[in-house]
């Protein structure tokens, strides 16, 4: 029990505290462990193909491909999902293999040329709104 503790705590560190998907606050309590690739489709156990989230986004997404579950959702919430992304790999809180399982259209070398795109635009986590 304490080893699954652990690793529900990592996986909410990881996500600073809200779902991975939609941003939303989550607790110890309130929040659901995903597979990044479902286990129906081959994923792995293995942590680094777990993440945080909230139990809406985790029983919508189901045994959707990230990419399947990200496209379902409105264009500002992917947006938002994106710029959450950016910004959990950028403070190093989500690993490289992670970044490649979640969001395999942006690739990871994009982050460095940040400035440099004409498509980036800050967007608020918790409404979708730009800042």
């Amino acid at each position: 029990m304490k080893r699954q503790n652990n690793t529900r705590e990592r996986l909410l560190q990881e996500s600073a505290g809200c779902c991975i998907y939609c941003g939303h606050p989550l607790t110890l309590e309130t929040m659901e462990t995903d597979h990044i690739v479902p286990r129906s489709k081959g994923g792995s156990g293995d942590y680094s193909n777990k993440v945080c989230a909230c139990p809406r986004c985790n029983a919508e997404k189901a045994d959707m491909d990230v990419r399947d579950f990200i496209d379902s959702m409105p264009p500002k919430k992917q947006r938002a999902y994106e710029n959450r992304l950016m910004t959990l790999f950028e403070q190093g809180k989500l690993r490289a293999e992670k970044w490649d399982l979640l969001d395999p259209v942006v690739p990871r070398a994009h982050t460095d040329n940040m400035a440099d795109c004409p498509n980036w635009q800050i967007i608020c986590y918790l409404c979708g709104e730009f800042i």
